[in-house]
C-alpha cells in the first residue's frame, strides 16, 4: 500500500470516530514496523511515541507498564521488533556483546521464580535477577513484574564489561506507564486506548 493510499484509509477511519483513529494509527506504525520503514533505532518505540507505544499496548492489554527505549548508550541499536497477540519482543545489541543480544520481552505473566529481588525499576514494580552463569559468561534473566504485566531482559555477556553492559542496557529501557499513554493519546491525537 502507497503512503496516499495509507493516508486515504486513515482519514475514511477517523471518521469512523475516536477508535477507528486508533486502529487505523496503530496498523500504518505496524506496517512501517514490519517493512522496515522506522527510525534510525529501528522500529522499536522510544518513549515519546505514543503510536508505537500503542501497537505495545494492544499486544498485552493488561499491562499496566509498556517497554520503550529512553536513550541507547553508544554503541547499541535496536532489532526484532517483533509485536504479535501475546505480546511484544525485540532486541538490545551492543557492539561490545556481538551475536549475543538482550532479549525483551513483555507479556500478560511470567515465572520469575528462583530470581532474587532487585531495586524497583518504577512505582508498583517488583524486580527481580535470576542469575544462571557468572562464568565463562554473565547470563540471566532480570524481570520486571506489575500489575497485569511482566518484562523480562534475557542477557548473556562475556566477561570483561559485563557489568557496564547491564547497567547500560538497563538505562535504555523505559517503563512507560498504560494510564499515561491513554492520557498522552486522548490529549493529544483524541483517540482511546482500549482497554
Amino acid at each position: 500500500m502507497t503512503p496516499r493510499r495509507d493516508a486515504r484509509s486513515l482519514q475514511r477511519r477517523a471518521r469512523r470516530g475516536p477508535s477507528g483513529v486508533l486502529l487505523a494509527a496503530v496498523m500504518l506504525a505496524a506496517g512501517a514496523a514490519f517493512c522496515g520503514c522506522g527510525a534510525s533505532s529501528g522500529t522499536v518505540p522510544g518513549c515519546g511515541d505514543p503510536l508505537r507505544l500503542a501497537i505495545i499496548a494492544q499486544s498485552v492489554p493488561s499491562a499496566s507498564y509498556l517497554p520503550c527505549i529512553l536513550d541507547l548508550a553508544p554503541g547499541w541499536n535496536t532489532s526484532g521488533f517483533n509485536p504479535t497477540q501475546d505480546g511484544t519482543s525485540f532486541l538490545l545489541n551492543s557492539d561490545r556483546s556481538p551475536g549475543q543480544p538482550v532479549t525483551i520481552r513483555v507479556t500478560a505473566t511470567c515465572n520469575a521464580s528462583g530470581a532474587s529481588p532487585s531495586p524497583s525499576r518504577a512505582p508498583g514494580v517488583l524486580t527481580y535477577t535470576r542469575l544462571d552463569s557468572i562464568s565463562p559468561r554473565f547470563a540471566g534473566t532480570l524481570y520486571d513484574v506489575f500489575p497485569g504485566g511482566c518484562i523480562s531482559y534475557g542477557f548473556d555477556f562475556a566477561p570483561g564489561s559485563q557489568i557496564a553492559l547491564v547497567e547500560q542496557f538497563e538505562d535504555a529501557i523505559g517503563l512507560y506507564p498504560r494510564q499515561q499513554l491513554r492520557l498522552v493519546l486522548k490529549q493529544k491525537l483524541g483517540i482511546e486506548l482500549n482497554p
